[in-house]
Order: structure tokens, then C-alpha cells, then sequence
């Protein structure tokens, strides 16, 4: 607007300038006029008209400038600021979503204290009771605490060449046990390829991934972990023959603390809902992708990309 009211104010005197010398007296000029007053009087009520007309378009075209300008400041703020009011909703959410995730162990401690402290007749077996039963939720704490630090910290991964049969390998042995419980035979295909990653970060995904599949995967199923190639990238390939994932939750499984909706599921699983951010998160820090595609009752693929050697 200040440059805008500046152009008009320079425009209004050059314009203003050139109507007096176009129109007003000319110096020298000692040709008679007959009614000359009249003739000056005519000139002098053109220029003041011009000068109307022409502060009349200005204060137009500036009052148009200040609503066009106003409504489209208006509009770029709003959409420069949509991913701040996104990033405080999602704080304001995780901060809940958090501290509602720390009450329920913190309770459970509290309440079982209370009781132990009130019970006159306790033994020496039932406090050890009480304290194993407080360690196991000062473990779940712990856990989730770490996990927390890990999605709100910002550090790099050095990455290097890493054999993704190796860390397949190592996934899968760290994810027998819990398999085994279910009664899941999981099937290794992968080949020995080499990525750009952290093996350790790359483990940890994968196993989430297994784990997550051992979770929503019934008894005496199948799970597949695959490999394949392109001219610059390999891909990780985890799939199950579980429930599947509807497609309103596949757009917010990689949100923090999201769950699908357990009344749709006989199964009962146990965690927080940031397993999947964390794969997210380490992946993206190695400069890869995952996605996932599923089909409800038939099971789901989780698939990670990394940058080829």
C-alpha cells in the first residue's frame, strides 16, 4: 500500500503538471481571444476536472489495490500457516496422547502401593509380589519413554553399506520366539543385496515390522519376508496373511499412538501404537520410504525402500 499511494501521488503531480501545460495560459502567447476570460475560465474548470477525475481513479485503483492486496495476504498467510496449525495440533495430540499412556502404569503402581501399605497382615512374599509387579510397569515406562525420546529426536544416522540378507537374518532370529508362541512359521527369501543404511536402525524396523505381523496374523500362519532390486534402489518386502488394514486406518497407521479399532478384532494386542512411527521415523532418516498396501481378511505387505549401493 505505501508503494501504491507513493506511485499514485507521483502519478496525480506529473499528470497534474502536464494538464496545466497542456491547458493553462502559455507564456508569450499575445494572440487575442475574443471572451478570453471566458476561454480561461474554461481551461482552468477542464484542468480542475481532470485533476478530479484523475484523484477519483486513483483513490479507486488504491482502494482496489488494498482489498485485492489485503484478500490475498490474507490467503497466503492462511496457507503458510496450515502446516504450523498442523505441527500444534499434532504436538497438543502427542503430548496428550502421551502423558494419557504414563497415567495408566503410574495408577496401577499408585493403587497397588496404597493397597500393599494398608494391608497389615502382608508378607514378605506378597510386597515381592507387589515390587515385581511395579517393576513390569516401571519396564513399560521405560519402554515407552525411550520410544518417545527416539520419535522427538532430531540426530542423524551415519549411514553405510549394509547386506540387507544379513540383517534379515538377524531380524528374524530376534522374532523366533514370539512366533513360535503363535505357532508361525515365518519364510526368509531375501537376498543378499547391499543398501546405503544403519544395520542397527534397519533391524529395528524390520523387526517392528515382523512383530506387527506376528500380532494381527492368527495361529499356524505364514509370514514372508522379501527382497527385490532395481537399478537404484532395493526393497524389503514384510507379508502376512493377518486381518488386514481398512482403509481409513491406513491412512493414520504411521501416526504416533494410533490404533486401529480394536472392537473390529477378535485379537486383543498389546502396545502403544508407536511402533510403526518409529519405522517411519528410522527409515526416513537412512533416506528411505515405506508404504504399505493391504486388503482387508486377506492380510497386508509392508514394503521398505532404500538407496542401492
Amino acid at each position: 500500500m505505501t508503494i501504491s499511494v507513493l506511485f499514485s501521488m507521483l502519478l496525480y503531480r506529473v499528470a497534474s503538471d502536464e494538464f496545466d501545460r497542456a491547458l493553462g495560459p502559455r507564456g508569450g502567447d499575445t494572440r487575442i481571444f475574443i471572451n478570453s476570460d471566458n476561454v480561461i475560465a474554461t481551461r482552468e474548470q477542464i484542468i480542475r476536472d481532470s485533476n478530479q477525475r484523475l484523484t477519483g481513479n486513483l483513490v479507486l485503483f488504491n482502494m482496489l489495490v488494498l482489498v485485492a492486496g489485503g484478500g490475498a495476504s490474507y490467503m497466503l498467510a492462511r496457507r503458510t500457516l496450515v502446516p504450523v496449525e498442523h505441527a500444534l495440533e499434532a504436538q497438543s495430540r502427542f503430548s496428550s496422547d502421551a502423558a494419557h499412556e504414563l497415567r495408566t502404569p503410574l495408577s496401577v503402581m499408585r493403587s497397588e502401593i496404597e493397597v500393599g501399605l494398608r494391608d497389615k497382615a502382608a508378607t514378605k512374599k506378597s510386597h515381592r509380589e507387589l515390587l515385581e509387579s511395579n517393576l513390569d510397569e516401571v519396564q513399560r515406562m521405560q519402554t515407552l519413554t525411550e520410544r518417545l525420546l527416539l520419535l522427538a529426536n532430531n540426530h542423524s544416522i551415519e549411514l553405510a553399506t549394509v547386506d540387507v540378507e544379513t540383517v534379515a537374518v538377524e531380524a528374524l532370529n530376534r522374532s523366533i520366539p514370539l512366533a513360535s508362541s503363535k505357532y508361525i512359521a515365518i519364510e526368509n527369501n531375501v537376498a543378499s543385496n547391499h543398501v546405503l543404511a544403519d544395520q542397527e536402525s534397519l533391524t529395528d524396523v524390520l523387526i517392528i515390522l515382523i512383530d506387527n505381523a506376528i500380532k494381527y496374523s492368527p495361529e499356524k500362519s505364514t509370514i514372508v519376508v522379501d527382497s527385490s532390486e532395481s537399478d537404484r534402489a532395493v526393497e524389503l518386502q514384510v507379508k502376512d496373511q493377518g486381518i488386514g488394514i481398512r482403509q481409513v486406518d491406513r491412512d493414520h497407521i504411521f501416526d504416533r499412538f494410533y490404533r486401529a479399532d480394536a472392537s473390529r478384532s477378535k485379537l486383543n494386542v498389546e502396545g502403544y501404537g508407536l511402533g510403526l512411527s518409529i519405522a517411519r521415523r528410522l527409515i526416513e532418516l537412512q533416506h528411505g520410504t515405506i508404504r504399505v498396501r493391504s486388503v482387508v481378511g486377506k492380510g497386508s505387505t509392508f514394503t521398505i525402500k532404500l538407496p542401492k549401493i
